[in-house]
């Protein structure tokens, strides 16, 4: 093969790489949504039995719902610190349905037809609730932070962040 040819070829072959590696680095790159996707936050501390509610936004999508839980005592509450839920309420009948992530990452999926409780954080092991995320009034879209009074003796911080 003549030199000029390979040449040619290797010089082919670095700019078509070149043209597939932008091409690819250009589809794994995620596409923002400007004025689509929102956030609030409430930061909050509950003493022991205390509650806080909390509307969800009108929206027909689903709702991400995040709560960090800490005591403040020096430890990590075990298995973790955070409780995850995705809901939406039935435009028709009101109710509201989720799928819950409880902090020791086990979740569960249901409607407030069969219950309240949507994810919970545990103390120690799944026997031992210190907080409950729960239906407070499905109709209102009002949820509910609930500490436990009989297995926390110090007062709860909260985070706890809404993306819709």
């Amino acid at each position: 093969m003549p030199a000029k040819l390979s040449v040619k070829l290797n010089v082919l072959a670095l700019c078509l790489a070149a043209v597939l590696i932008a091409a690819q680095a250009q589809t794994e790159k995620p596409v923002p949504i400007e004025g689509i996707c929102r956030c609030g936050e409430l930061r909050f501390t509950l003493p022991p039995g205390g509650s806080k509610d909390f509307i969800l936004p009108v929206v027909q999508s689903p709702v991400h719902v995040e709560v960090s839980f800490t005591l403040n005592n020096g430890g990590t509450q075990e298995p973790s610190e955070l409780m995850y839920a995705v809901v939406n309420q039935d435009p028709a009948s009101k109710q509201i349905t989720w799928i819950g992530t409880n902090s020791d990452g086990s979740t569960s999926g249901s409607s407030s037809l069969k219950g309240k409780t949507i994810a919970r954080i545990f103390g120690g092991g799944s026997s031992t609730t210190n907080v409950s995320l729960d239906v407070a009034a499905a109709a209102t879209r009002t949820l509910s932070i609930n500490q436990n009074a009989s297995t926390t003796i110090k007062p709860g911080d909260y985070v706890v962040k809404v993306y819709f």
